[in-house]
């Protein structure tokens, strides 16, 4: 059902590192999508902020298909209270993704990206570990604006979470056109009936296109006016 979009997605998509070359400290702190042919993505404000003291985030290349030497970001905007970052990577042939102009509906088949559960670590040949991508189908429940940790998140609900790593991953559609970015995961607790336990539920949240795209509108305008 995804397999041609995932093809699509695959080639705009990269896990971001961070490396603490002092402590040999080393992970996947999030995920990343090329918006355009010059190297500038978006991915979660908190994805960049999230790695410890003194670590640096870095592209490592399009893993597991292709492993690059290392290349720091370029910050060019960020908006912690809506969790949106715009970066560079100072690179040639970056594939850009399609982003649709349609809004969702609730019932909207859509997948979650990125690149949870990786493993890796700094040998004596450098970088080496387990670091895989992965795609979870699901469908758009509601709209929603929730408030996590201080941030405002405009957009709305699916019925996967969101896993640690694949926060700032696009969100595409079977025609491989991403339809927004997941940022989150809305935990709820149902009150348990007598006799049974609380039920735990969780939604991913996503990051719609149009306040994606306010974000990268006004970025390109604050950079002009900035010249």
């Amino acid at each position: 059902m995804y397999a041609d979009a995932v093809a699509k997605i695959a080639d705009s998509i990269f896990p971001i590192f961070y490396v603490d070359s002092e402590s040999d400290l080393v992970g996947v702190c999030g995920t990343g999508f090329f918006v355009d042919h010059s190297g500038q993505f978006l991915t979660s404000e908190h994805v960049m902020a999230s790695p410890p003291p003194g670590a640096t985030t870095y592209y490592y290349g399009k893993t597991p298909d292709e492993v690059c030497p290392a290349v720091e970001f370029d910050h060019l905007a960020s908006d912690p209270a809506r969790d949106l970052y715009l970066g560079r990577v100072a690179r040639d042939c970056l594939h850009p993704v399609e982003v649709s102009n349609e809004p969702v509906r609730p019932g909207d088949s859509v997948c979650l990206s990125g690149y949870p559960m990786a493993l890796v670590d700094i040998g004596p040949a450098g970088l080496v570990g387990n670091v895989r991508r992965y795609w979870q189908p699901t469908f758009v429940i509601d709209a929603t604006q929730s408030v996590i940790d201080g941030r405002t998140y405009d957009g709305y609900i699916v019925q996967h979470p969101c896993f640690a790593g694949m926060s700032g991953g696009p969100v595409f559609d079977m025609a491989g056109k991403v339809r927004g970015m997941a940022a989150a995961t809305l935990t709820r607790t149902i009150p348990a009936v007598p006799g049974e336990s609380p039920t735990i539920v969780r939604n991913g949240i996503v990051i719609d296109v149009e306040h994606m795209r306010e974000f990268l509108e006004r970025s390109v305008a604050n950079a002009i006016g900035a010249k």
